[in-house]
């Protein structure tokens, strides 16, 4: 699997079976000992998994062995290790294995071994938290890019939905008067040159036409899916363009021309855009957590109670410390109750994945922040549709 989507992990989240695996590891694109830290990392989690197999699920040599045995291929494979992103995903389910490839970063390898997939690492990728848009306004072309803090890369955009080029319309249109003056069907007035060797005024309406429909294709494009969009490219078309765009988040920030610049140099610069949006978009999240605190409407002190919460759809926001400890245990759906435990049974699972599933489940939003930024350096904490007990 190349990307992942919202689709894609309501499907793993939906999965279960009597012996699931879950393994999140570091990778690296590019390597200079052969990929063999990478490989460690990996075969180590696989020598822990297999003896909690057989401490908590009492399985023999060879059932673990042979559960095991996709994951341990990997090991001679060369090309699998050439080909990753900054993080692997990889899950066993009852002997059948799948993965992600992923850009966001991991520090340390975790797993987990229960009856259904561990989702929570995944959960950054779905909900755009510091992810932003780029277009590059050109004549020739037009580019757009999606980028993050760790990851930048070009969309690609369908030429029928998109007008991508001014300059082959332009040239197209050259062609057409052409043949119109050939034909002595056109009138005094239709003398235009290619790429601007026309008349100032005549080619600026053009340019200006032009920008307008792309605007408005772009404006329904990245409505389904609206993030912070920035803009680069020549000085004339930035304006004409945030003259015609309509869509909400466009920002004022802008950056010159892309062109002689590398994939990193872009994304570097990019991201010194787009950082302080994000900032000041985690210092709301922040105010608004002591404001629904002062009227009860937010927990971080009592992990229970706030899980809880989220298994009945009680929470509309969820924040996860990035220092992730798993809290063991499980829920009663008859009786609303939640137990904790001391630790893995095989049979229990994280609560803190439950409680972010079942937040996302019931239209709200989970975000993982940094040690420093969770209210009271909590390891969850929440904010309540409505006041728990």
């Amino acid at each position: 699997m190349k990307s992942f989507n919202e689709e894609q992990f309501r499907e793993l989240a939906g999965k279960s079976g009597e012996v699931v695996i879950s393994i999140y590891t570091p990778t690296s694109k590019q390597s200079t000992d052969s990929y063999q830290t990478d490989k460690t990392h990996f075969k180590n989690k696989l020598k822990e998994i297999g003896r909690e197999l057989q401490t908590l699920r009492h399985l023999e040599e060879e059932q673990i062995k042979s559960l095991l045995q996709p994951a341990y291929d990997l090991l001679d494979n060369p090309e699998f290790w050439q080909n990753n992103d900054k993080m692997l995903a990889y899950f066993i389910m009852d002997g059948t294995a799948e993965y992600l490839r992923l850009p966001a970063p991991i520090t340390e390898p975790l797993h987990l071994v229960g009856k259904r997939p561990f989702v929570l690492p995944l959960i950054p990728q779905l909900n755009n938290d510091g992810d932003f848009y780029l277009l590059h306004l050109n004549t020739e072309k037009i580019q757009l890019f999606k980028g993050s803090r760790n990851a930048f890369e070009e969309l690609e955009l369908d030429e029928e939905e998109i007008p991508l080029s001014y300059a082959k319309e332009e040239e197209a249109n050259d062609e057409f008067q052409s043949v119109r003056k050939r034909q002595g069907s056109l009138g005094s007035g239709g003398d235009f040159a290619a790429h601007g060797e026309g008349p100032g005024e005549e080619r600026k309406q053009l340019v200006q036409n032009y920008v307008h429909r792309l605007a408005n294709k772009l404006d329904k494009k990245l409505g389904k899916n609206p993030l912070p969009l920035y803009l680069a490219g020549l000085d004339y078309l930035l304006p004409m363009f945030r003259q015609a765009s309509k869509y909400s988040l466009l920002q004022k920030k802008y950056m010159g021309t892309l062109n002689g610049k590398s994939n990193a140099e872009i994304h570097k610069k990019a991201w010194e855009l787009a950082e302080d949006y994000f900032l000041e978009e985690k210092n709301k999240r922040k105010e608004e957590f002591g404001f629904r605190a002062s009227r009860n409407l937010a927990i971080s002190k009592d992990p229970e109670k706030l899980i809880k919460a989220a298994l009945t759809g009680g929470v509309d926001t969820l924040l996860v410390n990035k220092r992730h400890k798993h809290l063991w245990g499980s829920y009663n759906d008859d009786g609303f109750e939640v137990t904790f435990d001391e630790g893995p049974s095989g049979d229990n699972h994280c609560l803190i994945d439950r409680a972010a599933l079942s937040v996302i489940n019931s239209g709200g939003r989970v975000f993982m922040l940094s040690h420093e930024e969770m209210p009271d350096q909590a390891l969850i904490a929440g904010t309540l549709r409505y006041e728990v007990q």
